[in-house]
């Protein structure tokens, strides 16, 4: 058994389709994968319809913002979890990812980019990586990393923070529909101490990323063993050869951490 339990679809700020994402997942050989993309649950609910050898875990990745910093806290529910409790607040979060896209377009557009918003209409969540992929599809001769440097990275012109919704509240709010909330990516966490998220009800750490050294591994392994908490894995998927994010099944949680993993999922 082997998962990858951090997957982007077309539906945030993912390249592929959701039957496109499956297909590679089963080429890989997993057995177990979670799409959890930014602030919508309409890829995972697509991929549980699907016909498939793969086991899916409903998943999300929700936005949240802490000590003047963007916190990504992954959210894994069992099946029967009531997803309607959610999905409100999604539809909010949505609309205001709207809002900041066409702010961040404007703030483009002064700096010499001209975007049309209605390309990307179709995209439940717009996040930053969804501005970056239309400023490329749009002809403009920059790659995704020059991108993020001059123009849409934290402190760059035409960086706008995509929430204000506290970390806490983001906990709290995936427990009360039956999700493990789980802390993304701490590689990327600066300002603040991980223990503080753990006081805060977090009850996994990604331990395994592919940014990762493999110090930063063992460190977020021993704290999370050192807590009692999950650990997990993910690729952070998005598109094949990204710089900042891994490829498809190459970064996955395996053997007893899987099926620790898998047993307080079915606890819950």
């Amino acid at each position: 058994m082997k998962a990858d339990l951090h997957i982007h679809t077309t539906y945030s700020d993912g390249v592929f389709s959701v039957k496109e994402v499956v297909k590679f997942a089963e080429k890989e050989g997993l057995t177990h994968i979670s799409i959890t993309d930014h602030d919508t649950l309409s890829g995972t609910l697509e991929a549980l319809t699907m016909k498939t050898s793969l086991t899916i875990i409903p998943g999300i990745e929700l936005s949240t913002y802490h000590q003047d910093e963007s916190i990504h806290i992954l959210g894994y529910f069992p099946k029967h979890a009531n997803f309607s409790l959610l999905q409100n607040f999604l539809a909010e979060q949505q609309k205001k990812r709207y809002t900041r896209a066409l702010q961040i377009l404007e703030r483009l557009a002064n700096l010499g980019i001209t975007l049309d918003i209605n390309k990307i209409s179709n995209v439940d969540s717009i996040t930053r990586g969804t501005i970056a992929e239309m400023i490329i599809e749009s002809g403009y001769n920059y790659t995704k990393q020059e991108i993020f440097d001059k123009f849409l990275g934290n402190h760059a012109p035409a960086y706008i923070p995509s929430t204000k919704f506290p970390t806490q509240e983001g906990i709290n709010l995936l427990k009360s529909c039956g999700a493990i909330p789980v802390l993304a990516h701490p590689v990327n966490i600066k300002k603040t101490p991980i223990e503080e998220f753990i006081k805060m009800g977090v009850m996994g750490i990604e331990a395994i990323y592919p940014i990762n050294k493999q110090e930063q591994t063992q460190e977020y392994i021993k704290l999370a063993d050192k807590y009692n908490l999950i650990i997990t894995a993910g690729s952070d998927f998005h598109q094949f050869n990204d710089y900042k994010h891994g490829d498809i099944g190459k970064t996955v949680l395996k053997r007893r951490r899987l099926e620790k993993f898998l047993k307080v999922l079915n606890e819950r």
